[in-house]
């Protein structure tokens, strides 16, 4: 980036190297104030200059050229290179006989040597943007493509190692004695979570069946390595397992309820979770136009609370902190997340506009 900006410096400061050479003003004078008039003029013409190139470069390439408004964006160049050529013309002028008294530095350029040369620079400029933006957008492509790569070759990497942990829970379940029947249920539960994170949640979305049956196993599995003074409740009721939703959209909360739940031996510890389903509008009347957002397609209310430790650090974390950020990008303007903790009871409350 640094080299870049470096080299824009340099093309400006030869194109103003040009413009003086073009422009030869002529010094003439033996004192310090007519020294000081010349840099001054020269200081206004490289101003003018710069003004030039930094508006068609900042405002009327991004705004117009940019967004293809071609015609808007050729009328704005000529009257900025009008405005920029009346300014050349008249600045000798007002700095000498109006701000410094003294005779005009002389010029070999003319009005329309002026408005051909800021012409040129202009379309030059615009070339160079042009061109800078082309290579950017190739370089990300570049970088994109090699992104993508990456990404195949380690998901290709990643299928050796689930066949592998399969085959190992397949044998361990089969050394598990006959009678052990919880052993064998909770390694069937686990292997099922394992398949559904590898396999089934690979998609942009599932069946609400599917997750329901993810978020049970994952609840049982919990509740079985949880203590005696551990109280969890599952409350599910859908009518309509076909409905779409987002894979995992509901477990970054139930994790991370199990996770800073309280751990006091002397009380009951809860976790509360409840999904309901709320089956929208069958039919619309006839004539009627499109619906809105969410109207129709029905609404899910996800309710997950557990009591917490005041003692123990902020609950939360980068899993909160994705699961919002899917929710954002997932169902922007059909979601409401609700986040409150009070007397020791952390909730959220979610509602999803299908």
């Amino acid at each position: 980036m640094f080299a870049k900006k470096r080299t824009a410096y340099l093309l400006f400061c030869g194109a103003y190297v040009g413009a003086l050479i073009f422009e030869k003003p002529i010094y003439a004078g033996g004192t310090v104030l007519d020294c000081f008039s010349y840099l001054f003029t020269v200081l206004i013409h490289l101003f003018l200059f710069g003004l030039l190139i930094l508006v068609n470069s900042s405002f009327l390439i991004p705004k117009l050229l940019e967004k293809k408004f071609f015609g808007a964006y050729a009328s704005a160049l000529i009257g900025l290179i009008f405005l920029y050529t009346f300014s050349m013309s008249h600045y000798n002028t007002f700095i000498h006989e109006t701000v410094f008294h003294d005779r005009v530095i002389e010029t070999s350029s003319g009005f329309w040597a002026n408005f051909v040369y800021g012409m040129c620079c202009t379309v030059i400029t615009s070339m160079l943007y042009v061109t800078q933006k082309w290579a950017e957008q190739q370089e990300q492509m570049k970088n994109s493509h090699i992104n993508q790569l990456q990404t195949e070759l380690k998901y290709l990497r990643s299928q050796i190692n689930p066949h592998f942990l399969f085959n190992g829970l397949n044998t361990v379940y089969g050394s598990i004695d006959m009678g052990n029947s919880l052993a064998r249920n909770m390694l069937v539960q686990f292997s099922d979570l394992l398949r559904y994170n590898l396999y089934e949640a690979d998609v942009d979305m599932i069946s609400i069946e599917k997750e329901i049956k993810h978020l049970r196993n994952y609840v049982a599995l919990q509740k079985a390595r949880s203590n005696d003074n551990m109280e969890v409740t599952l409350d599910i009721h859908y009518s309509d397992g076909s409905v779409k939703v987002a894979p995992l959209i509901f477990m970054a909360f139930v994790e991370n309820a199990f996770k800073y739940v309280s751990r006091d031996d002397k009380a009951i510890n809860r976790i509360v979770i409840s999904l309901k389903q709320e089956p929208g509008a069958k039919h619309q009347e006839p004539g009627a136009g499109s619906q809105e957002p969410g109207v129709g397609r029905g609404k899910i209310y996800f309710v997950c609370e557990n009591t917490f430790d005041e003692g123990e650090s902020s609950q939360g974390g980068i899993g909160l902190t994705n699961a919002t950020r899917r929710l954002e990008l997932l169902y922007k303007d059909r979601y409401q997340l609700d986040i409150r903790k009070e007397n020791n009871i952390y909730r959220v409350q979610l509602m999803l506009m299908l």
